[in-house]
């Protein structure tokens, strides 16, 4: 039987997925982050930096950071907005079917958000295990009287093995704004990734179906509601290396990020949007 059990990670409060053929999924309250996510053969699909920080206000590095109501610093908010670093609380639903596997946690309005985005708005993250995938849903409702516009992103660290291993399928004839330093937001045509290089790339309108592979085995990527796709690995220079990432840190993981950027999302009264992204563990 599946199962949804309490726990700590690092010292926060945590809800553990576990479904019956043995997959499990840890989501921390603390931003709503999933910090891990095991297969049934028990291989971890996520990358999760062991030098971040597992402190109340602080990003976590690694895992599935929930990006909204701003991507970046494109926008007046903190950079990615704040629904990383803000609590998140179970919801309780007396509805779900004896054999799911689902959680879904809300962003907890307080003083500080409305000081930052003063709109009347709810914000749920849904995340299930569904045979061999893991389905996060973001969703967001317009619940004030006026409208309001958003940016999201789910930033997905995908483990790798080996940053040497790595080729990205589905992109080919797309183009994407380079956003590296070198690239200086020029417009360019999809090339392959090169291993060590800085990647920081939005592909605008992009395909809704990818497949990364790897030395873990090819992993694939669905999305829907969210237009674009984020591609980002900070290579091996050590001036794009993030503080709370180690230094080999990057030989190990893949962004492959489910975003809305280009065309934020428009938001009127009563309104909701829904935003999925849907990963198959390697094989």
């Amino acid at each position: 039987m599946p199962t949804l059990e309490n726990c700590q990670f690092h010292g926060l409060p945590a809800v553990r997925l576990c479904a019956a053929d043995g997959a499990t999924a840890t989501i921390t309250l603390h931003g709503a982050h999933v910090v891990s996510w095991k297969s049934a053969a028990g291989v971890e699909q996520l990358y999760l930096s062991p030098n971040t920080r597992f402190e109340s206000g602080q990003a976590i590095r690694g895992g599935v950071p929930v990006v909204f109501p701003q991507f970046n610093t494109r926008g007046v908010l903190p950079r990615h907005g704040f629904a990383r670093t803000c609590r998140w609380a179970l919801v309780e639903d007396a509805t779900q079917a004896d054999d799911a596997c689902s959680v879904t946690l809300a962003l907890q309005s307080h003083k500080v958000i409305k000081a930052l985005w003063p709109y009347a708005f709810g914000c749920n993250l849904t995340v299930a295990l569904q045979a061999d995938r893991l389905v996060m849903t973001l969703s967001v409702s317009n619940h004030g009287p006026k409208s309001f516009s958003f940016q999201a992103a789910l930033h997905t660290y995908l483990a790798v093995g080996s940053i040497d291993s790595i080729k990205l399928r589905g992109l080919d004839d797309c183009d994407f704004e380079d956003c590296t330093a070198a690239g200086g937001n020029a417009i360019q045509r999809h090339s392959s990734l090169q291993p060590y290089e800085a990647i920081d790339r939005i592909y605008f309108d992009a395909p809704d179906c990818l497949q990364l592979q790897s030395a873990l085995g090819q992993t694939e990527l669905q999305q829907s509601g969210f237009s674009d796709v984020v591609v980002w690995n900070p290579g091996g220079s050590a001036a794009a290396c993030p503080p709370d990432l180690p230094k080999d840190g990057f030989r190990q993981f893949l962004c492959v990020e489910a975003a809305r950027i280009g065309k934020p999302v428009q938001l009127g009264p009563e309104q909701t949007w829904n935003g999925t992204q849907t990963i198959r563990a390697a094989r």
